[in-house]
């Protein structure tokens, strides 16, 4: 399988921007953009209104089940506002990036090193596109198969919708049902191509720096005591550093919202799976697995920038040093030091994204869940 240039792995994401209303070549985005996030918006102000009218304790274990498709909405929309805000280093990474492995490429050693890399991310957001696609229409068409069979059951007519809302007017004519759920599903298919897009662009960029500092490692390796190679190493260090800052500007605040509204998900799921009806089952361990997935996902690309950025120093420890002259040698030393310091992707500085920042929003997400379960438990006892 021969490697695939950078162009081709960032297709779909330009088609997506494209579809978004956030093209490369504007400085601001399209009306298109603010007409589909607004959509979204509405939809997420009548999911709260819904919300709202049925908050009570009777209704507790409906509202815990609600709350993760609201929060699914209001995820995709608080991800693509910071990447539509940066848009223009979210390109001009891009291009960057496109450029350096275009190079790498050229080498057929260094595309041996990146080659495992880009096929696997390649792969990845190709299916991982194609099965929130697959899900998103299941659950948004399902709806009239149900209100069909229904009416063959029982000969009685339901206007029933995939998403809680409340809206200023019934839904108890065809007319208005059929408004109200065109605009349903067209804000799930905005939700699911907000929240993809964003993930997509953060596994495909991710992976292309991880790349980058693969190929440096093997490099400074295998360096002599030649001085002009050593400055090149340490100028293409400095370089690759600067474009994981970048990565770092563009997702901070989307890794921040992952991190709070993914633990508020799995808690409210979990409730939900343990004193809801047989029925959801399926549904809530559906809906969890995805959460989970998407959220060690993050993490797998967060924890292997941290390892592929270390290694550098690795790498300079274990080239021969030794032979070059005092000046290089404080110069491999510096290196070695910038480098053991690993370059990180944060959720807004709160936390590392990372194995161990999995491992915290699991932690945090059983605390809320104690807390729910407390408030449950003593609610049945009244």
């Amino acid at each position: 399988m021969e490697t695939p240039t950078f162009a081709e792995v960032f297709k779909q994401l330009k088609t997506n921007f494209s579809l978004m209303g956030i093209p490369r070549d504007k400085s601001m985005p399209n009306v298109r953009f603010y007409i589909l996030l607004a959509s979204l918006s509405l939809m997420l102000v009548e999911e709260m209104f819904f919300f709202v009218k049925k908050m009570a304790p009777e209704n507790f274990l409906e509202l815990t089940g609600l709350a993760p498709c609201i929060c699914v909405g209001f995820l995709s929309a608080l991800k693509i506002i910071p990447v539509a805000c940066h848009r223009t280093t979210v390109f001009s990474l891009a291009d960057k990036l496109n450029e350096l492995s275009t190079e790498i490429l050229k080498d057929p050693k260094n595309e041996n090193v990146i080659k495992p890399n880009i096929n696997s991310v390649r792969t990845l957001i190709k299916y991982y596109f194609i099965l929130n696609l697959v899900l998103i229409s299941v659950y948004n068409f399902s709806t009239p198969f149900y209100i069909l069979y229904h009416y063959i059951a029982s000969k009685e007519e339901i206007f029933y919708l995939p998403y809680p809302v409340l809206v200023p007017f019934s839904t108890e004519t065809w007319l208005n049902w059929s408004i109200v759920y065109l605009h349903s599903i067209a804000s799930g298919f905005i939700c699911v191509l907000y929240f993809t897009t964003v993930d997509g662009l953060y596994f495909v960029l991710t992976s292309y720096v991880c790349s980058m500092f693969e190929v440096l490692s093997k490099d400074i390796k295998k360096i002599d005591n030649d001085t002009t190679d050593l400055k090149e190493l340490i100028k293409r260090h400095q370089y690759v550093l600067m474009l994981a800052e970048d990565l770092e500007v563009i997702f901070t605040l989307p890794n921040f919202f992952n991190v709070l509204v993914g633990s508020i998900e799995i808690c409210a799921l979990g409730l939900n799976l343990m004193i809801g009806e047989w029925g959801d089952v399926p549904g809530c361990i559906l809906f969890l697995s995805s959460v989970l997935i998407q959220i060690f996902m993050i993490s797998v690309f967060g924890e292997k920038l941290i390892t592929e950025s270390t290694k550098v120093s690795d790498s300079a420890f274990l080239c021969k040093w030794y032979e070059m002259n005092t000046k290089s040698k404080k110069t491999i030393l510096m290196l070695m030091i910038r480098a053991h310091k690993p370059q990180r992707l944060t959720a807004n500085k709160f936390s590392v994204i990372c194995f161990n920042g999995f491992s915290k929003i699991i932690s945090n997400s059983w605390s809320y869940f104690t807390i729910l379960w407390t408030v449950y438990s003593r609610k049945n006892e009244q």
